[in-house]
Formats: C-alpha cells, structure tokens, sequence
C-alpha cells in the first residue's frame, strides 16, 4: 500500500471536507429562504457577515495544525492506528466561531455580545449540513447533546426559533 494508501486516505478526507463545505452552502440557501423574517437574514450586515463565514467555512481543516490530524483520526491509512485530535480540534474550535465553545464559556455566557446571533444561526448550519449527510435534523442533533453544549437561554430559545422555521414546509 506505502504511498498510494495516503494519496486514497488523503482524497477522502478532501472528499468529505468539500461534501461538507457544499452542504453547508446548501443548507444557507435553505435557511435564507426560510428564515427571511429573522433579523440574521434581513439585515445586511448579519447577513453578508454570515454568507462570508459560509464561503469560508471549516477553512482551518486545510491548515497544518489540522490537516494531517484530521485525515489520521477520520480517514487512517492500513498502517495507523487510532488518533486522537487533541490539540487540533482545540485549534479548530478557537478558528471557527460557528462552534458554540469559541463564543461562550462554561456557564453559557456570551463573550461576544455582538456576533453571537450570527455564530449561533452559522452554528445551526453547520448542524443542517452534519444531518444532510447522516440522516438527523439540527434539532435532533441538539436534543441528543443539549447536555454537553452550554448555551444561555436566550440563544437556546433563538436555536429553536430557527429550527421551526426551517422545518416548515
């Protein structure tokens, strides 16, 4: 296998960033659409903000303090074993204000008053395009790990204020 078995693994995991990366643009175009009423698409600047981060989503998967880390964990050639993503991960998270971690602390406190409505809606996105490929909704993703993920309330009631906006017909 040798050199070839890391071209394959390394292809794959380039494969899923970009089915990832696609469907999250998709899942903006669906929220956009079915959210028009809320303040993060109507207003321009939450919204241009919002469409910027979705061009550039998970970007930092392609850095060298991620890349190798997340190709080994998720897509381990014949000769590697399991990896853990350690500090990669803490860096993902500290580079992409979508995960909830990076905008509030352990007491779900926002520490950036005003980004948080649009990292929470890039947050739901980010969820929308997780389930496009595994066959859940954001809304089951939350429920199955609301107690892992500390939110205050008003972020909490602005998620689901989203969630049923995008699951009506």
């Amino acid at each position: 296998m040798g050199t070839l078995d890391y071209i394959k693994k390394t292809r794959e995991y380039l494969n899923y960033v970009e089915e990832h990366v696609l469907n999250v643009q998709k899942a903006w175009k669906v929220m956009a659409q079915k959210c028009k009423h809320m303040r993060f698409v109507y207003d321009d600047v939450f919204y241009h903000s919002i469409s910027s981060e979705v061009e550039w989503h998970d970007a930092s998967k392609l850095s060298e303090e991620e890349f190798i880390q997340y190709r080994k964990a998720f897509f381990p050639t014949a000769k590697e074993g399991k990896y853990e993503l350690g500090d990669a991960w803490e860096h993902h998270k500290k580079n992409n204000s979508h995960h909830w971690e990076n905008w509030t602390n352990n007491k779900g406190c926002v520490w950036h008053p005003d980004d948080w409505e649009a990292d929470c809606a890039h947050m739901v996105l980010d969820w929308m395009a997780m389930g496009y490929k595994f066959g859940d909704t954001p809304r089951a993703y939350y429920e199955a790990n609301k107690d892992k993920i500390v939110l205050p309330d008003y972020a909490i009631d602005f998620m689901y204020d989203i969630f049923d906006c995008i699951e009506k017909d």
